[in-house]
């Protein structure tokens, strides 16, 4: 037997019987956003680069899901923040300072409410 003959694929060395092995059992099938996402870092791919091969192999783009009916993208950093709106307002926070400059601090209160929440580390 002698030596494998490695090609190279969008950015992955393998051999020719890996290439074909990988492609016949992937035929027809469609990555999720996030295996697609994955597969794309994994492979060193740029956005830009990724968007060429689909158009170069007629392959419609991999696209993120729809949001749900009537759903709307949230600001994380505005929830986590009226959450700790409220947890002053209970008690179980206290605030030293303004706006960026701000501190907070747990009460002993503050320990036992947040851990119902699962909030343990500060």
């Amino acid at each position: 037997m002698g030596k494998k003959r490695l090609i190279r694929h969008m950015g992955m060395t393998m051999s020719e019987e890996e290439h074909r092995q990988w492609h016949e059992k992937h035929r027809g099938q469609r990555l999720t956003p996030e295996e697609h996402e994955k597969l794309m870092e994994h492979l060193g791919a740029s956005e830009e680069e990724d968007r060429k091969w689909h158009e170069a192999e007629g392959v419609p783009p991999v696209e993120a899901p729809e949001p749900p009916p009537n759903g709307q993208r949230v600001n994380c950093f505005a929830i986590g923040g009226g959450f700790i709106e409220y947890c002053v307002r209970q008690g179980w926070l206290i605030r030293r300072g303004r706006a960026r400059a701000a501190k907070y601090y747990v009460t002993e209160a503050g320990r036992t409410a947040l851990a119902e929440y699962g909030i343990t580390k500060y």
